[in-house]
Order: C-alpha cells, then sequence, then structure tokens
C-alpha cells in the first residue's frame, strides 16, 4: 500500500509540476493554468488519503466533488461572453446524451451483469454519480462546440472527462483505490496538453453557438439497447440516468423546435423582401437553362422588354437577340456563352409591340422580323455606333452569373441610351461641328490607316482663296455660310468612299478613295468652286487653291507628312494667283528647309544683334544739304550684306520683326546720337507688327530717353497697307507719339490704297512719293501728272513731301521744279554704314534754282500741339 501512495504522489506531482512549467511558457493563462496544478495537488492528496484510510464515504462526499469544482472553475475562468442560460441548455443537452450512453451503458454492464464484484453498502455513495455527470457532460458539449478552433483543448477536455468518469465508475463499484490508475492517467493527460499547448486550454473558449447537427455516434443508442436487450432490478443510477437522458433529449427537442421556428420567420421575411426586391428593381432578372430557355423572368421584364413574365417563361432567349448576337446564346462549338464564368456582355434585344401584343410585326417571330428587315437592323448598332435613333431594338447590358446545376442567371439593364450618347460622342470627336465634315483627327487617322495598310495614298489640300477679306469686311456668319457652302461643294465632288475633312478654318482636306483618280478628283473641286460663290453682293468673290500629293507608304510615313507635302503645294498654287491645282514635287519640301534654316539663322541674328544699321542721307534739293537720315536695315552673311528684301519676309512672318525693329529704332537714335549736327533728324520704318503692339508707345519714347534725342528729330514711317489693318487703334497710338513730338510719314504713298479717308484721318506730317512714280519723270507723262498731283495735295493739305528713288540728275530738276523740297536716292547717296558717311561732306552742288516752290502750310514748329 505504501507503494500505491508514493506512485500515486509522484505522478501527481509530476503532472502538477509540467502544469506550472507550461506558466513560465506562457503568461497569457497564468490563473488557470496554476488552479489547474493546484488541483492536481489536491486530487492526488485525496486519492493517497484513500490508500492510507479514510473513509470513502468522505472521500465521495466531500473531496471528490471539490476537485471537480476546482478543475470546473478553473475551466471556466474566462467564460465565453456570448454564451447565455439557454446556450449553456443545449450544450449540456449535447454532452449528456453522449455521457450517458457511455457512462449508462458501462454501469449496466459492470454491476448487472456481475462482470465486476460491486460493494455491497455502496449504494448512497452512487449520488455522487449524477453531479460528476453532469460538469463531465457540460464540459463535453463545450469540447464538441469549440472542435475546429480548440482542437487540443477539447480532445483533452473529452479524454479527461472519460477517464475521470471512468475511474469514478471502477471505485464506486470495487474498491476506490482501484480508480487511482484512472486518475493518475487523467493527471498526466491533462498536464501534457497543458504543457503542449502552453496553457492555451484554459483560455477563453470560443463557443459555436450555431444550430448543429447532432451525430449518431453523440446519441445514447448502446444506452437504449441494453436497457431494452439487459433484465435488471430498479436502479437508482440507471433511473436518474435515464430521467437526465429524457431531459436532455426534450430540451434538444424544444431547442430544434424554437430554431426551426426561428429560422422559418427569418426565411419567410427574406423570401417577401426578395420578392420586394424583384418587383422593385430596375433590371431585368432571367434564369435560363443550358439551351436558353428561360424559366423565370421579373417583373421589370415587362418594363424593359415589354413582355410580361408569364409570356417569356418557357421561350428561349435567342428568339428575341439579334442575329448578330445569337453566340450569347449558342457560343462556340454549340456551347452557351455563361459556360465561360461571370461576365458582362451587351446584346441588341427586340421589344415587344406592347403589354399584350406578340413580339414582332405582322404576326411575325423577332428572328423572322429582323431576317424579313422589319425594323432594318442594318441600321441598328456598328461596333457602338448608334446609326439609327429610331430603331426599334434596344440594347441590354448583361451581368452573367452561371448556376452550378446548369444555366444561368441574367441580370439586364436597358443602356441604349448610353450607347447612343457614346456613338454621338464619337461622332463628335471626329466630325467638324460647323460643317459636319470630318475633323483633323479623324482625316489624320483615316489618312494612317491607308498607310499602315501599305496602300498608296492621295491628298488634296483646299484653301479658300478671299476668305480672309470676307470675314474682316462681312463679319463671321457670312463667312461661316461660306464654309457651309464649300463643304457642299465637296461632298458634291468627292466620289463614294472619298474622305472629306475640315481642318480648320477655311482649310479643307480630300482623300480619294482610289489614288490612281487623284487628278481627275482634284480637277472636279477645282470646277465645283468655280463659280460656287455666285451671290458674292459686293463682297470679295472667293475661289479655291488646291495643293495635291500622292504618298508612296514606302517613303512617306505619317499622315501629318502627307498632310505638309498637300500644303505646300496648296501654298505654291497660292503663289501662282489661287483657282488652281499644282502637283506636289520634292524642291517644296528643301525651300521650306531653307525657309526653316533661315528663320533659325535670323533668329540668332536678331538675338545676338547680328544685323547692322545703314543710314541713306534725306537731301534738301534747294540748298543741296544733308536734312537727315532714313534707317535701313542690313544682315551681314559671311562675306556678303544682304538687303531687307532677303530677310524681312521671313521675318514678318515668324514675328522676328518686331524685336529687330525695336532694336533697328534703337542703333537709329544711338548712331544720330553720336552725329556731329544736332540738327539732323532720323526716319525709322516701323511694321504692322509693331504698331499692333501694346507696348509700341512705351519702346519708342525708351528708346529716345536712352538716346537723349529730342523726339522731334524722330520720325515713323508706315506703309500705307500697315496704317489700315487697324486704322482706329494706329491713328490713336500714332497720334500719342505724335503728341511728343515725334514725326509721322506715309512710305511708299500711292503704291497702296491712297484712299484721302484714310489720310484724313491718320496723323501725318510726311508723304514719301514711292520711286516707280519718281522713276518714270520725263520719260512717262502719267506720272509726271502723278507726281504734280500728290505734291498739290500735300501742299493743301500742309504735308512735307519727299520723294524716294531718286537716281538722275533730270529727276531732282524735274521735283525741284513741281515744288518738291525733299529727295533721297543713289544720285546723292546710297545707303551707307555711319562711318562712311561721317568721311563724307553733307553738302551736294546746287542745282539752278527754281522759283514758284510751294511752301507747306503746316510748319515743323506747329507739328506738337498745344
Amino acid at each position: 500500500m505504501l507503494t500505491a501512495q508514493i506512485a500515486t504522489a509522484v505522478v501527481a506531482v509530476a503532472a502538477a509540476g509540467l502544469t506550472f512549467f507550461a506558466v513560465s511558457r506562457q503568461s497569457a493563462h497564468r490563473p488557470a493554468t496554476i488552479l489547474s496544478g493546484l488541483g492536481i495537488l489536491f486530487w492526488g492528496g485525496a486519492a493517497i488519503a484513500v490508500l492510507a484510510g479514510l473513509p470513502e464515504t468522505w472521500f465521495w462526499i466531500l473531496l471528490r466533488p471539490l476537485v471537480l469544482v476546482i478543475f470546473f472553475v478553473a475551466g471556466n475562468s474566462r467564460p465565453a461572453e456570448t454564451l447565455t442560460g439557454r446556450d449553456y441548455f443545449d450544450i449540456l443537452s449535447e454532452g449528456w446524451l453522449t455521457m450517458a450512453g457511455v457512462v449508462g451503458s458501462a454501469w449496466i454492464i459492470a454491476h448487472n451483469q456481475d462482470l465486476v464484484a460491486v460493494r455491497a453498502g455502496i449504494g448512497p455513495t452512487l449520488v455522487w454519480i449524477v453531479p460528476m455527470l453532469v460538469l463531465t457532460s457540460l464540459a463535453t458539449g463545450i469540447a464538441f462546440r469549440v472542435m475546429s478552433g480548440y482542437r487540443r483543448g477539447a480532445l483533452t477536455a473529452i479524454a479527461t472527462a472519460g477517464l475521470s468518469m471512468v475511474g469514478d465508475v471502477v471505485g464506486l463499484a470495487t474498491r476506490t483505490e482501484l480508480a487511482v490508475p484512472f486518475w493518475a492517467a487523467t493527471w498526466i493527460t491533462m498536464a501534457v496538453a497543458t504543457l503542449v499547448d502552453n496553457g492555451r486550454i484554459w483560455s477563453r473558449p470560443n463557443v459555436d453557438t450555431r444550430p448543429r447537427q447532432l451525430r449518431w455516434w453523440q446519441l445514447p443508442i448502446p444506452l437504449a439497447a441494453l436497457v431494452i436487450a439487459v433484465p435488471f432490478d430498479r436502479d437508482v443510477v440507471i433511473g436518474v440516468i435515464m430521467a437526465g437522458t429524457g431531459v436532455a433529449v426534450f430540451g434538444c427537442l424544444v431547442g430544434q423546435s424554437r430554431r426551426t421556428e426561428r429560422l422559418w420567420d427569418d426565411l419567410s421575411a427574406r423570401s417577401e423582401l426578395y420578392e420586394e426586391l424583384l418587383e422593385d428593381t430596375q433590371d431585368v432578372i432571367l434564369q435560363v437553362d443550358d439551351f436558353g430557355v428561360i424559366e423565370f423572368a421579373n417583373p421589370a421584364s415587362h418594363r424593359v422588354l415589354a413582355m410580361r413574365p408569364e409570356k417569356l417563361v418557357g421561350t428561349t432567349l435567342m428568339d428575341y437577340l439579334h442575329p448578330d448576337d445569337q453566340g450569347m446564346a449558342a457560343g462556340s462549338a454549340g456551347t452557351p456563352q455563361w459556360r465561360r464564368g461571370e461576365q458582362r456582355v451587351e446584346t441588341r434585344f427586340l421589344p415587344g409591340g406592347g403589354a399584350d401584343e406578340p413580339m414582332a410585326a405582322e404576326g411575325m417571330t423577332p428572328q423572322e422580323a429582323a431576317m424579313a428587315g422589319v425594323p432594318d437592323i442594318s441600321s441598328g448598332l456598328v461596333g457602338n455606333m448608334w446609326a439609327a435613333q429610331e430603331s426599334r431594338w434596344r440594347v441590354i447590358e448583361w451581368g452573367i452569373t452561371p448556376r452550378e446545376d446548369g444555366g444561368a442567371v441574367l441580370v439586364g439593364r436597358d443602356v441604349s441610351d448610353r450607347v447612343r450618347m457614346q456613338g454621338e460622342l464619337v461622332d463628335a470627336a471626329q466630325t467638324d461641328a460647323l460643317t459636319g465634315l470630318l475633323n483633323r483627327t479623324a482625316f489624320l487617322e483615316a489618312v494612317n490607316t491607308r498607310l499602315a495598310a501599305g496602300e498608296q495614298v492621295s491628298v488634296m489640300f483646299i484653301d479658300l482663296d478671299n476668305f480672309k477679306e470676307v470675314n474682316d469686311t462681312m463679319g463671321h456668319a457670312e463667312g461661316d455660310r461660306l464654309l457651309h457652302r464649300a463643304a457642299e461643294c465637296l461632298r458634291q465632288a468627292a466620289g463614294p468612299g472619298d474622305a472629306v475633312a475640315r481642318l480648320g478654318g477655311d482649310e479643307f482636306a480630300v482623300m480619294p478613295a482610289d489614288p490612281e483618280t487623284a487628278h481627275s478628283a482634284a480637277e472636279a473641286v477645282i470646277t465645283a468652286f468655280n463659280g460656287f460663290d455666285e451671290s458674292a453682293h459686293g463682297r470679295p468673290s472667293v475661289s479655291a487653291s488646291l495643293g495635291l500629293v500622292v504618298a508612296d507608304p514606302k517613303v512617306t510615313r505619317t499622315a501629318r507628312e502627307v498632310l505638309r507635302d498637300a500644303d505646300l503645294a496648296m501654298y505654291r498654287a497660292k503663289q501662282r494667283g489661287g483657282a488652281g491645282v499644282v502637283d506636289f514635287e520634292p524642291w517644296m519640301s528643301e525651300r521650306v528647309m531653307e525657309h526653316h534654316r533661315l528663320r533659325g539663322a535670323l533668329e540668332t541674328a536678331v538675338r545676338n544683334e547680328g544685323l547692322t544699321v545703314y543710314l541713306q542721307p534725306v537731301v534738301d534739293l534747294h540748298t543741296r544739304r544733308w536734312e537727315g537720315f532714313e534707317a535701313l536695315v542690313r544682315w551681314p552673311v559671311g562675306a556678303e550684306t544682304w538687303s531687307p528684301a532677303q530677310f524681312l519676309p521671313v521675318a514678318e512672318e515668324s514675328g522676328l520683326i518686331v524685336p529687330m525693329g525695336a532694336w533697328v529704332l534703337r542703333e537709329a537714335l544711338r548712331e544720330l546720337a553720336g552725329w556731329r549736327d544736332e540738327k539732323m533728324g532720323m526716319a525709322v520704318n516701323v511694321s504692322a507688327q509693331q504698331l499692333v503692339g501694346t507696348d509700341f508707345f512705351d519702346i519708342t519714347m525708351q528708346a529716345l530717353q536712352e538716346s537723349g534725342i529730342a523726339p522731334d528729330r524722330l520720325t515713323l514711317e508706315i506703309t500705307e497697307q500697315a496704317a489700315i489693318q487697324d486704322l482706329g487703334r494706329t491713328a490713336s497710338r500714332l497720334e500719342l507719339l505724335r503728341s511728343e513730338g515725334v514725326h509721322v510719314a506715309i512710305d511708299d504713298f500711292g503704291t497702296g490704297f491712297s484712299s484721302l479717308q484714310y489720310l484724313s484721318r491718320l496723323p501725318v506730317d510726311i508723304l514719301k512719293i514711292d520711286r516707280k512714280f519718281v522713276w518714270g519723270l520725263g520719260q512717262q507723262a502719267e506720272d509726271d501728272v502723278l507726281v504734280r498731283s500728290m505734291l498739290g495735295l500735300a501742299a493743301e493739305l500742309g504735308l512735307e513731301v519727299i520723294a524716294e528713288g531718286v537716281e538722275t540728275r533730270r529727276q531732282a530738276e524735274l521735283l525741284l521744279e513741281y515744288g518738291c523740297r525733299l529727295a533721297q536716292g543713289f544720285l546723292f547717296s546710297p545707303p551707307r554704314p555711319i562711318e562712311e558717311l561721317r568721311a563724307s561732306d553733307p553738302f551736294v552742288s546746287p542745282a539752278p534754282r527754281t522759283a514758284g516752290i510751294p511752301t507747306p502750310r503746316r510748319a515743323a514748329d506747329d507739328r506738337v500741339p498745344s
């Protein structure tokens, strides 16, 4: 007996030691783990006391229940927060059914079949089995509910409960000391599980409270079989077990009934909700089988598809789909499209004629109606382009979800308006809003497509002649009318398949479908434009200039290159007078490259002040002395010096004329400031682009201030053409400068508009007679008459006159005879650098004096308003 006591003590201490060691590895579950170790020690001590002779009644009534209470407290030190009393009852009922079958079967076999010798007088202690069975049943029920999440803890709870119950039954039925080995096994199992799981078996259980199905092995089937098959006298233990089992079965049935009723109510509510959703949703919901037969349709199908649900059910989806969209139901090799998984597709659907009317027109099925052209399905969708707004075909976007048992659920939404708007947006992105022709982007895309396909491309670039004058004189409304008319002419002249576009402004382009017919097509366009503007109404007549290029895809790679070459040819046609056709030639591109090179070099020269100023003296024909100078810009290029005629067109086109003009003004005034005669004046040419600049006045006044030249020594020369471009603004700015003392001259008078209206509105002091009138003096009577008329007009207006281009003594004599006092030209001095002029004598041998020179009414001192 002493050996048994020592062995029991060793096992209990070892198990408790393992439990306490687990505490050092995981402190999260410290209280419950320590309490379980203390419970093992107390249980071991109670077992040793029984082995030492403690009355068994005291053990079973006091010590053994206390041990159970200790472990129950340890296992529930952190109870599940979500468990209710009803949940505990359900858990106890499930555990009782299992444990009752095990304990009851063992008791019948052990007690009633005399497999073991049951002690006499132990009957009162058997009452212990009831609370023990209740607690172990609760632990077993919890183990079932947490099996998936806490597998080790759950298996440990079931194993320890079973071992302890077997030990208790053996101890009660035979001798208590025979239960000690089973209890020792319980201690070791519990300690090892605690160590391996780091005390997690004593953590808060994550109990699943959802309804669960009882497995057959959880039911007390063996107990029921033994009760029926084995005769035995009245047994209190079996009676208690059977009573408890009855209560547990009743509890399970009540709980199951309650859950079933709650589930039914929930399903009913959900069913009503789903029915409301199906009725209220704006989307069509169809259920089809693998053959496309409609098995279900919600009420929205009546609103969207114009078919009642009962009419749709039983028909096939292909009955209503556009022929091009039949693949949705048939798919490849007869496989429905929804077999490919969840997806979204767009199809065309033919709605019914009304709520109760058949779908097709005139008794035909939609399939027959589509094939027969009712409505014309060819005017429906092309890609995503809506071509006929009145088409009865509706575009439905389907969301397809395959069903596991075959078929699919289709959720459809009418997106016809969206598709139509997308088509309109695409049209707007590719169409010119004013004329309805293709725009530049769409035209370039069409040309690039042809080039990418390796096809030869011909393009006509058309520009309207005199269109700007129409806009300026008649207004933009009249200009828009002309653009409409030009677009109609191009439509009529273009052949089938030709791409016609408005590139912008008054520029159009045509790409013939057949490049071989490009020249005949170009002639047709020019012929169409001849006389297209019959109703000119007194404004400038409009014609067309056309540039033609035939591009080889092996040489020309992009549409922009093709359009550039056609534009160059068109520009050449304009240079020839317009209203004609010019074919592109490679030298045109070379000239453009040279033009760009020249522009770059000129820009560098302007930026680095690489230009120079030449001065040409203005001579008094009466005294033969210099009165002043005209500043003329020159460009030193290598060993040459370029005249303005060689680079001014490039400067004006590129806008470099503005900074160039400002530099010439500053440089001319700086050179004048260093001249020895302070009475000399300086004339500087001003371009139209300078005049329209908002800072022209400030630039002029700053140049005068920096040079120290008095304003009345400066004359600004403008051409008639530059003056009338913005007559009101030009007049106001010139008047502002004139008020400061600056003189204003009209250069090349007689070559422009020469309108007295313009002359009267401009603040002018000087008229400069153009050289082409001076050259004919003494040779052409008309030039003599014109010069005398100009001089007489200037005298009446009180204006000074300077004759340009005087090259012979006879011209000088006639000008003096006609009353012209000032002149300039190669007779007196060509334009020269100021260094050469400084070395010259500002005096020319006098000519014979001629009487009768008229004196201007506006004297120099009267030019500054008071």
